[in-house]
């Protein structure tokens, strides 16, 4: 059984560049939460990884999202484990420096569908070593030929993280209903995850999709929160059915406010649709994208000097409305996005 569920965790609080640094080394299996480019993505971890020069980066992100992008954009990433391998609808489908650095073998693409992975973290969440999955035959996500981390030689057993094999066909052995697939369980070394609030023990709570996060936690030898803010527990526990992460799992938390921007972390500020796209236009050019990694990531000073560096008036534009989770000021296309009194089937329905 995995120790996670024997013994429990005291978290402690850190600031970004110490936890980074504790936390992260070369070569290490990681997952990070969130969902595409777009929500609570842990942008400000990987932001102080990069300057901290860790490299060999195996990371294990189902959803495509800008944490993968900048660990690529900074040749920081060895290992790729995702169902996507795009990265943001309003930026490019193809994260263009993973397919440059695939191409150049550079980095190892390991592919599995979105519910292979949801299957693959809830095993290591519940402390199985695989989980039975049903939809595979006829996807070549399943064929032997196309194991990337095999044909890589990474499945030798040298790494006791990596499964020795990416599946395993089995005949249903009790309703007799054909070929199951057998998945194996992720059992990463640390799952970063970007909050709204911690309590000073490590309970968490956010608004709005949470996709794997959960089960990250519980699946992960280590677990780093960074939040908005830091809240007593008690307040936490008013309304426990509203957090999602017991304190318990927790190691470090790690107050960050905008810690997920440019993506969102909702009810508390919107995603910055024009930063991505930025990210995205720099990445078509070696050059433009070094420049990119200077400007943004290397040469401010924290990240308090590079959220200066955003500005007070674009931050606030895309604070939420408290009530809707949004911003009202960004724009979406040719005009603001509407401030919605009721859902729209209510609203078109009347009832």
């Amino acid at each position: 059984m995995n120790r996670r569920h024997i013994k429990a965790k005291k978290a402690e609080i850190l600031s970004l560049e110490e936890a980074v640094k504790k936390y992260m080394h070369d070569g290490i299996m990681m997952c990070t939460g969130g969902f595409t480019a777009m929500n609570r993505n842990p942008v400000a971890w990987v932001w102080e990884t990069i300057r901290q020069e860790i490299k060999d980066i195996h990371n294990i992100d189902p959803h495509g999202c800008l944490t993968s992008w900048m660990l690529n954009a900074a040749d920081a990433m060895a290992i790729h484990e995702s169902a996507w391998t795009g990265w943001g609808e309003m930026a490019g489908k193809l994260d263009i420096q993973s397919g440059n650095r695939y191409k150049q073998g550079r980095l190892v693409l390991e592919e599995y569908s979105h519910g292979a992975m949801a299957l693959r973290f809830l095993a290591g969440a519940i402390g199985s070593p695989f989980m039975p999955y049903f939809a595979p035959p006829g996807s070549d996500l399943y064929n032997p030929d196309y194991d990337a981390l095999g044909k890589a030689g990474l499945r030798n057993g040298e790494n006791p993280k990596i499964a020795d094999k990416k599946f395993v066909p089995i005949e249903d052995p009790f309703f007799k209903e054909g070929t199951v697939y057998l998945l194996p369980a992720v059992r990463p070394e640390l799952a970063v995850i970007h909050v709204s609030q911690a309590g000073e023990k490590g309970t968490a709570r956010w608004r709005g999709i949470g996709t794997l996060d959960k089960e990250m936690a519980f699946a992960s030898d280590k677990v780093v929160l960074t939040c908005e803010e830091i809240v007593s527990e008690a307040e936490l526990r008013r309304l426990p059915e509203s957090n999602q992460i017991p304190y318990f799992v927790v190691d470090c938390i790690v107050q960050v406010p905008y810690g997920a921007y440019p993506s969102s972390t909702p009810y508390f500020y919107d995603y910055d649709a024009k930063f991505i796209q930025a990210m995205n236009q720099a990445s078509r050019n070696l050059q433009d994208l070094k420049e990119w990694l200077n400007e943004w990531v290397l040469e401010p000073a924290c990240w308090d000097a590079f959220l200066e560096k955003i500005g007070t008036k674009r931050l606030l534009d895309l604070k939420a409305d408290s009530a809707l989770g949004y911003s009202t000021k960004l724009v979406r296309g040719k005009k603001p996005s509407p401030v919605m009194r009721m859902p729209l089937s209510v609203m078109k329905s009347g009832f």
